[in-house]
């Protein structure tokens, strides 16, 4: 599958880099460069997997010069750091429009990962954002974590995360519930019961 092909370029890649300072240098713009033209060849999937079908017409094209390092690896590499910035847009459109439909509906929060209520996680996490503040919590259950399987995280829209592991699961539900209140306060919400997916609760 491309997406491994390209992640395995890059383990390939990273070792030798710290090898060959000056290799990297050129390596590092040889990547930036196709990173750019990949730009510009939209942002679908089908874009990226016919570069990668012919990695040295690509690199052709801009005249690259990084002899040190296989063609295909860096194509490879580029084509992943694409990915990631097609991904995370579509990810940043999709919260988006999550909460454009959560303010039209007077949603207080909207889930964007996870069950409705972190209350029924057994593993995986609860991830909610705040429609006001662009607050983001986050309910991390890992079970195969011994001591302190639970963690909560706090990402503020400015400012930094804040984040705590508990070992008590109705330490770990009460400080989530806290915070989410803690938000609310802070934002001047009326009193809310929850998050949804689709309207207000």
């Amino acid at each position: 599958m491309a997406r491994t092909r390209w992640r395995e370029a890059e383990e390939r890649l990273h070792p030798t880099l710290i090898a060959d300072p000056a290799a990297a240098a050129r390596a590092v713009d040889a990547i930036r460069r196709l990173l750019v033209e990949l730009r510009g060849r939209g942002d679908d999937l089908a874009g990226l997997l016919a570069a990668d079908a012919e990695p040295r017409a690509l690199a052709s094209s801009l005249s690259l010069s990084c002899n040190e390092f296989p063609i295909e690896m860096l194509v490879g590499v580029a084509c992943g750091a694409r990915l990631r910035e097609v991904v995370a847009d579509q990810d940043d459109r999709r919260i988006e429009q999550l909460l454009a439909r959560g303010a039209a509906a007077g949603a207080t929060w909207v889930v964007l990962d996870g069950p409705d209520d972190p209350d029924a996680l057994t593993e995986g996490r609860h991830v909610i954002v705040h429609v006001t503040s662009r607050t983001v919590l986050t309910a991390t259950v890992d079970p195969w974590t011994d001591d302190q399987p639970y963690e909560l995280q706090v990402l503020p829209h400015a400012g930094d995360p804040l984040s705590r592991r508990f070992g008590d699961r109705a330490e770990w539900l009460g400080e989530f519930r806290q915070c989410r209140r803690d938000v609310e306060t802070l934002h001047g919400d009326a009193a809310s019961t929850g998050a949804t997916r689709t309207g207000a609760r």
